[in-house]
């Protein structure tokens, strides 16, 4: 679909709402598609093509909510649609912080350069890279028995908005990506460990990177054993960072300061964390996967920075926890096609700090590589985690041991204010939607043997 003709099927839609008596409304659709490849034993195990089509209507009558939305785009169906979010707005209770008031002065339209110009990349070519991540990971070490998980997939995907003032958004983006897991066995012991590639275009894919980190630490951590019980300044492995941040940022949360459940809800303005900390939401961060122009409310991105030097400046916000609080929203409105006002955090950057990879590493640090049970092991709300985790053992730099069989335990709230040092030097998760230096944490609680 053109995206001038999605721009009128959302309008069509807007203007079956107005024909309604609907005071106000807004439309999302949402179009994808998506190729999935996983590699068995030489040959392709699974695969699926994904093609999706949802379109979402939200109205407000009298400050009551409706919400529907329809897979098919037949007029019909779309009359049925704005009559079904017309007549549950009626049993709805009222909300007078949720309206819908955004009205740009302009069209917001983003399609990337690259996204215009279509990769024509062979299926053979594709099958071929999925079967090559198993077989290189077999062929790594005889020690590897097994790749349980290796393939490839591809997507595009397509947002619109439009709403009953005329506001019109749209952005489209691909994305590519492997991934691959080495299960390593010897003497007993078994070791797994996954890695994958994210890239724009097909070539950006890095098949070789892919597959020495995940063969070479899985082979690694058959040697791993337990620390002893302790104290241990703690670095976390990007992706690792990303994941216990990710599960509290409910802290960080308007809507959740709102219902009362934000562990920050009384901090604005206040010290949070150590002076050197800041932490920006950056939508269009170059380097991001998750580039993003407008959010569901159709609202203009821009940055936002959520921690200055230790200090929280601001919540996410979408129009109706800005309008509770008396604030500008940040154009953080998080909304599907089917579902209700949210907010979220679109790509996370942390200021990098002065200090050096070597001082860093000071002394005795455990660099964590794996987290396990992050979701059964942490209560957002107070903070507090308890993790089993794999990691490496450093000492002044150099690695003394692999680590396995042990239970990092703290509080989240109360490491903020515990980091030692914050690196020089900017690194992304693999997801490449999460951007940090490394931090050294002090004294976390290590239960081993």
């Amino acid at each position: 679909m053109e995206w001038n003709n999605g721009k009128e099927l959302c309008f069509k839609i807007v203007e079956l709402a107005k024909k309604a008596g609907i005071q106000e409304c807004d439309v999302i659709l949402q179009r994808g598609q998506s190729l999935n490849l996983q590699a068995q034993k030489g040959s392709i195990d699974k695969s699926k093509v994904t093609s999706t089509q949802v379109v979402g209507i939200r109205v407000i009558q009298d400050q009551k909510i409706g919400i529907s939305a329809s897979e098919s785009l037949e007029l019909d169906s779309l009359k049925m649609m704005v009559d079904q979010a017309k007549a549950t707005s009626r049993y709805s209770g009222a909300d007078p912080y949720q309206n819908i008031r955004q009205k740009n002065d302009q069209d917001i339209i983003l399609i990337p350069e690259r996204v215009k110009v279509k990769e024509d990349i062979p299926l053979q070519a594709k099958i071929d890279l999925a079967i090559r991540l198993e077989q290189d990971i077999l062929a790594a070490d005889k020690r590897i028995h097994n790749a349980p998980y290796s393939g490839y997939s591809d997507g595009e995907g397509e947002s619109f908005y439009a709403n009953h003032l005329g506001t019109f958004c749209y952005q489209k983006d691909r994305s590519y990506s492997i991934y691959t897991s080495a299960l390593a066995g010897a003497n007993e012991q078994q070791a797994m460990y996954s890695s994958s590639s994210i890239g724009r275009s097909f070539s950006e894919l890095d098949l070789k990177a892919c597959v020495d980190e995940a063969s070479t630490i899985a082979l690694r951590l058959l040697d791993a054993k337990p620390i002893p019980t302790g104290r241990y300044d703690v670095i976390f492995s990007t992706d690792e960072w990303e994941s216990i941040l990710s599960a509290h940022l409910g802290a960080f949360s308007a809507k959740a300061a709102k219902e009362g459940t934000a562990y920050y809800r009384d901090k604005l303005a206040k010290s949070i964390a150590v002076s050197g900390l800041t932490m920006r939401d950056s939508p269009q961060y170059r380097d991001g996967f998750s580039f993003s122009a407008f959010d569901d409310e159709g609202m203009p991105r821009e940055d936002l920075t959520v921690i200055n030097q230790g200090v929280l400046k601001s919540f996410f916000h979408n129009s109706a926890t800005a309008r509770f609080f008396k604030q500008k929203s940040t154009a953080h409105g998080s909304r599907g096609a089917k579902g209700s006002l949210g907010v979220s955090p679109t790509q996370l950057v942390f200021d990098t700090g002065s200090v050096s990879k070597n001082d860093l590493y000071a002394g005795q640090v455990l660099k964590v590589i794996s987290l396990k049970g992050l979701h059964s092991g942490t209560n957002a709300v107070s903070g507090h985690f308890s993790l089993a985790v794999e990691a490496i053992l450093c000492r002044d730099g150099v690695e003394q041991q692999m680590v396995k069989d042990v239970t990092l335990s703290a509080n989240f709230y109360d490491i903020l204010n515990g980091i030692q040092g914050i690196g020089s030097t900017l690194e992304a998760s693999s997801g490449r939607s999460f951007f940090s230096p490394e931090i050294r944490f002090s004294g976390m609680s290590v239960a081993g043997s």
